[in-house]
């Protein structure tokens, strides 16, 4: 019997103790685009990728109510983005993609501001850590919620 006491201690306080991940219910969306998006400027970076935004942008917001994440592949394992306001054309700066965030994969949603964002951490050189990190969006500019890591089979795969 005091084995089982024991037990059920331990599983509360381990339990208690863990950080929940945020949900993304819990990060509602309050703005939705009304009308049609608009295109960025076509200036800088995003000038080289004009026919890929505006395609991405075509179907409407895909995250957040009113902005349009697009994904574009830059190799092997690699992406990167642009975080667009579907309503301004506005450019956010994006913290995630390229090559140094290696196996990048972004969940998301029309109907919350929340982003997660998976990847492996290639800083050590180990490649047996993964990285995921939750965003808000909606202040407009990504703001990190929390963090996480991982260890896992040395060369797997950070997905999921």
């Amino acid at each position: 019997m005091k084995r089982l006491i024991a037990a059920a201690l331990l599983a509360a306080i381990v339990t208690g103790t863990a950080a929940a991940e945020p949900q993304f219910a819990d990060y509602p969306v309050k703005t939705r685009l009304k009308g049609k998006p608009v295109l960025p400027k076509f200036t800088g970076d995003t000038a080289q990728f004009r026919t890929r935004i505006r395609n991405g942008m075509k179907e409407g917001p895909n995250f957040a109510g009113h902005f349009s994440l697009i994904e574009i592949g830059c190799g092997g394992s690699c992406i990167f983005t642009f975080l667009i306001d579907a309503r301004t054309g506005k450019v956010v700066d994006f913290p995630l993609g390229g090559e140094e965030f290696y196996q990048l994969q972004l969940k998301y949603g029309l109907d919350s501001t929340l982003l997660q964002a998976d990847w492996m951490d290639t800083s050590v050189g180990s490649y047996d850590t993964c990285i995921r990190r939750f965003y808000d969006i909606s202040s407009g500019t990504p703001k990190q919620v929390s963090q996480e890591s991982r260890k896992i089979e040395q060369s797997g795969y950070c997905g999921g």
